[in-house]
């Protein structure tokens, strides 16, 4: 991490797979909380993996790419708490690890340099969205089991960051306007309508 100033010597990002209740069942876990199940488990796995005391499990990118264990030489981390060298491999189920894998292969492409011996992957990043997502009508964005109610966002399970969040909401202050009666045209005119008067350009 950088901590609050971005002035140290480290740079860092998290790298994200997307997953769904096809992986919450894999596990074994099922129904509304199977997401937090997921989430608590590969959370515990890390812990035991690093140790215990909030330290926690790394490898080098180019370890965990060739599937081996890091030595216990390390490039130095910025987590204060303190890392231990491990098998990130093999904390994920096996398609998640390989979809990291490709995603490191693809970032080296654009920005050749980030897969470096000195780079550390520290596990687990578990908290991008919400683990839990209240049901909704896929056309008018309202609630299932509320009338009135329009679960949007990131809490309600539907964005993983601030754009796509903006973007949810969005369409779904544009579904609840038609909901009331105060538009009839869908969302994809009254844009274009804008872009095309100049009111807004994307």
């Amino acid at each position: 991490m950088s901590f609050s100033r971005r002035s140290s010597k480290w740079a860092n990002s998290a790298l994200v797979v997307t997953v769904s209740s096809k992986d919450f069942e894999s596990l074994n876990f099922h129904g509304a909380l199977a997401g937090v199940d997921f989430q608590r488990e590969l959370e515990q796995r890390a812990a035991v993996m690093g140790g215990g005391n909030f330290v926690v499990p790394v490898q080098t990118v180019t370890d965990f790419l060739e599937e081996r264990t890091s030595g216990m030489c390390l490039p130095q981390s910025s987590y204060r708490l303190g890392v231990k060298a491990s098998n990130l491999h093999e904390l994920f189920p096996a398609h998640i690890t390989k979809a990291l894998q490709d995603s490191i292969l693809m970032f080296e492409k654009e920005l050749p340099g980030f897969i470096s011996k000195e780079a550390l992957l520290h596990g687990v990043e578990t908290r991008t969205s919400s683990p839990v997502q209240i049901p909704r009508n896929s056309t008018t964005f309202e609630s299932t089991d509320l009338k009135g109610l329009y679960p949007v966002g990131e809490g309600a399970g539907f964005a993983g960051g601030i754009v796509s969040a903006a973007v949810d909401g969005l369409y779904a202050g544009f579904a609840a306007a038609k909901n009331l009666g105060l538009i009839t045209a869908d969302i994809e005119s009254l844009l274009g309508k804008a872009q095309n008067s100049g009111i807004a350009k994307y």
